[in-house]
């Protein structure tokens, strides 16, 4: 199964940057070992797709058909690590080619984008920077390639 997160605005060069890539290269170290391709990152441009309208429109010209959308907003589904796994690993038995994740830019994301998916999940009840959520959401994939594995890093 592929997975990809999809996010409003360009991270630059900068220390989450950083952080997305040392999360999504030890997920793709192990990806294959658990049944899932590499974690694509893909950034809709916010300067050239100015508004949420537009931004949702180009996010619903990435997603594939045999796709599964998960929206990550504030008002969404709270999860623990090991939820979020046993969801990942339900989606993959399922057979579900492409799993993406939304991440809105600084303003959120358009109300069209909710009414095509019933999975919306929440990071908690409060609001972090975009691309902060970025970060966080390339941790717990790879946190949940751990929890599969049995690795230690998932301590509790």
């Amino acid at each position: 199964m592929y997975l990809s997160i999809i996010a409003v605005g360009k991270i630059g060069n900068s220390f989450e940057k950083e952080l997305v890539n040392r999360y999504t290269n030890r997920f793709n170290k192990v990806s294959k070992i658990i049944g899932f391709s590499s974690l694509q990152i893909i950034e809709v441009d916010d300067k050239k797709y100015k508004t949420k309208n537009q931004q949702a429109k180009k996010i619903l010209e990435i997603i594939k058909v045999n796709s599964n959308l998960v929206i990550f907003d504030q008002r969404g589904n709270n999860k623990s690590s090991e939820d979020f796994t046993k969801f990942l690993l339900n989606q993959r038995d399922k057979g579900v080619k492409n799993q993406f994740f939304v991440l809105g830019g600084a303003f959120g994301l358009c109300s069209s984008l909710f009414k095509e998916t019933s999975d919306i999940f929440s990071l908690g009840k409060m609001v972090w920077p975009h691309l902060l959520a970025r970060v966080m959401v390339a941790e717990q994939i790879y946190r949940s390639s751990s929890i599969m594995l049995g690795n230690p890093y998932h301590k509790i």
